[in-house]
């Protein structure tokens, strides 16, 4: 499981939960993204422990790619 928390440019925040980093990817990759590259990750959870990253969606997907 993978749970992101995002913050939008005017301050509202979401969450977002997905059957694991695969799915994310996959989704991410659609020609919809699930969720805009620049939106701020607030917290990551992934395999219910809590990953330390800063910055954006775009920068997660690049990392995450890259693993």
């Amino acid at each position: 499981m993978m749970k992101l928390t995002g913050k939008l440019s005017n301050g509202i925040t979401f969450t977002e939960e997905f059957d694991g980093i695969n799915d994310f990817l996959a989704l991410q990759q659609s020609d919809y993204d699930v969720i805009a590259d620049e939106i701020l990750v607030e917290s990551l959870i992934i395999n219910d422990e809590k990953v330390d990253f800063t910055g954006n969606v775009g920068q997660l997907y690049d990392k995450l790619i890259k693993q």
